[in-house]
């Protein structure tokens, strides 16, 4: 992608800020986000709105401003198929006093791009479905890695094989990454010529899954699996066969295997059947995940993430899941989760809190995870972060769930996605949203209450001038 290289904060010209990587594929419908700074070039223009190649959509705003001066502007983009691939140009358009306007802002490179060439892993046969397993690696510590390996090894199912995309490691971490796999057949190895992070590595790893394959699952590099994990997860599918995807409870360890608690669910209980609540806050874990090989047709692929917006591989397998079909869940470990200080989700998530056991550890917790919350709304970038990240996020994928399914939606997916997005443009229908923030006085705390700070967010978008907001955006 190219774009405009002025300055941002110079107020001089309009710019396109980053987005995500180019080419962005479209699949069976996406849509992307799109957010920049106004400049004294757009002053005066009136119904402004922003154009990607042929698709227009309004500006989520125009001219909100933070205390350092900058003039934001955002909107998200619906990519529709059949828009065509190539160079899709980037323009701010409205209306001055003398007519049509256009501000050029750059230009995103719409296709697929290309595929890798993988070894092909042999089928060693047996009883059952072909499981696929789709593991992405990144500078693996080797000691943790073999024991992944030998638990999937291990595992009761024997008719599997495991496709690993390593994302551009060190050649020394490539190595041992060949050593762990060395002799096995049923596992292949790819590795990218360069970075992708963890959602592309995943999205690489199961576009190489063998159509022959029925039911495919997720790994990341250092859990341990197990022996029956994998045999539980098809025994849930196999007698719910509306379910799309199964997943399971799993038990919370350290990096040196110390168990830190017996169930995932120490902090929130899990409930993955209201659409609402999945798109607010994710219950379903990839590690913990099998579901069928049809579910990539539709998943694939997967969003384009802006690099403010954390875009989830598992996130969005179950948004596909339960928007067409529905999610079965095991009451059951099927296996060791490990955290620990470098995984992605806990960098991504930096104020993660550990278990505690007993009343008092758990007062403890609740209250870190409490002043947190308000930590972070008080705090720079704020509420204004909220709208930006979470907000735009939620717009983002609910758009691409309808252009990709249409009338595949289930009801009540659609009617959830369409309250959430009522609630994001009107005061009134955003009472839906702080109803919701009650249901942890019910037993319904799976979004651990995010409901109250998706508000936060909207207050910020519907009243940036009050001085609750001065600090948002600060530099």
């Amino acid at each position: 992608m190219s774009s405009s290289t002025s300055k941002i904060g110079t107020g001089s010209r309009t710019t396109l800020g980053p987005i995500a990587p180019s080419p962005i594929e479209v699949g069976g419908g996406s849509a992307v986000v799109l957010m920049g700074e106004l400049g004294a070039d757009a002053s005066g223009l009136t119904d402004l709105r922003v154009r990607l190649g042929e698709v227009e959509a309004p500006l989520g705003a125009a001219g909100v401003r933070t205390p350092s001066g900058r003039r934001m502007w955002w909107a998200t983009m619906p990519l529709p198929v059949g828009g065509g691939a190539g160079e899709a140009l980037v323009a701010l358009v409205g209306s001055g006093p003398e007519g049509p306007v256009e501000i050029a802002l750059g230009e995103v490179t719409i296709g697929a791009p290309p595929a890798p060439a993988w070894p092909q892993p042999a089928d060693p046969g047996g009883e059952g479905p072909l499981i696929a397993i789709a593991m992405a690696t990144y500078e693996p510590p080797e000691e943790a890695l073999r024991r992944q390996m030998d638990s999937i090894r291990e595992q009761g199912w024997k008719r599997w094989v495991c496709l690993i995309s390593d994302d551009a490691s060190s050649p020394e971490a490539f190595a041992g990454i060949e050593r762990a796999v060395a002799g096995d057949p049923r596992f292949v190895v790819s590795r990218s010529e360069h970075r992708l992070g963890f959602l592309r590595n995943f999205e690489r790893a199961l576009r190489a899954v063998p159509r022959e394959a029925g039911l495919v699952a997720l790994a990341d590099q250092d859990d341990r699996w197990y022996p029956d994990k994998l045999e539980r997860l098809a025994a849930a599918l196999a007698v719910a066969p509306a379910a799309r995807l199964a997943f399971s409870d799993m038990r919370v360890t350290d990096g040196r295997g110390e168990v830190l608690s017996d169930t995932y669910w120490y902090l929130r209980r899990e409930h993955h059947e209201d659409m609402a609540s999945l798109m607010v806050a994710n219950v379903v874990t990839g590690g913990a995940s099998l579901f069928r090989r049809d579910l990539l047709d539709d998943a694939l692929p997967f969003p384009p993430a802006n690099p403010d917006h954390a875009v989830y591989h598992d996130h969005w397998l179950a948004l596909c899941a339960l928007g067409t079909g529905e999610i079965t869940y095991l009451d059951e470990p099927t296996y060791d989760y490990t955290r620990h200080d470098e995984s992605v989700t806990v960098r991504e998530a930096p104020g993660w809190l550990r278990p505690e056991h007993g009343f008092a550890g758990r007062a403890r917790l609740h209250w870190r995870r409490l002043t947190r919350r308000l930590r972070m709304g008080s705090a720079s970038p704020g509420f204004a972060a909220v709208y930006r990240d979470r907000w735009l996020l939620i717009d983002q994928l609910a758009i691409a769930l309808e252009l990709r399914f249409g009338e595949r939606l289930t009801r009540s997916a659609r009617r959830d996605l369409r309250r959430l997005e009522r609630a994001r443009r009107s005061p009134l229908a955003a009472g839906w949203l702080l109803g919701r923030c009650l249901r942890p006085l019910v037993g319904r705390n799976e979004t651990l209450a995010r409901e109250r700070v998706l508000l936060g967010g909207l207050l910020w978008r519907w009243m940036p001038w009050l001085p609750l907001w001065r600090r948002d955006g600060a530099e």
